[in-house]
């Protein structure tokens, strides 16, 4: 494997790291510090967790190919794994979770807090396997 892709998978992952923390801890509680509407901060933070959604995607598709590579036996696919499974969890919040938290914050449904402790659950996986690989590569 080429060396300039193997030392694309910590950046890659750090970027990917970086903004599921920004989001989420400096994002998402500004918007709905500085924008008085609810329902409009909401949409704002909303489209930040999308943007993030879309961005650990792309990392995951390219650290894949690049952790496939490396995984040619058990012992070697710790990356892999923590990758597909932080993609599953982005994926599973995306399609999954998200939607319904919208629809039933939209309408006022009373199991909106659920669906919000429900994808916060998600995001706090995804963001621990992504950390979890980080780490795994800064020990090298």
């Amino acid at each position: 494997m080429n060396d300039w892709l193997m030392r694309l998978r910590f950046p890659l992952a750090a970027l990917w790291f970086g903004g599921l923390v920004a989001v989420a801890a400096i994002g998402a509680p500004s918007a709905f510090a500085v924008v008085p509407e609810k329902m409009l901060a909401a949409a704002l933070a909303s489209r930040m967790f999308h943007l993030v959604a879309l961005l650990g995607a792309g990392c995951a598709g390219a650290l894949l190919l690049v952790e496939r590579q490396r995984a040619t036996s058990i012992a070697r696919s710790g990356g892999l794994l923590l990758v597909a499974g932080a993609l599953a969890l982005d994926i599973i919040g995306e399609f999954g979770v998200v939607p319904r938290l919208l629809a039933a914050a939209a309408s006022g449904a009373a199991d909106a807090g659920r669906w919000h402790i429900a994808a916060s659950a998600v995001y706090l996986a995804q963001t621990a396997c992504v950390l979890a690989y980080v780490w795994k590569l800064s020990a090298r």
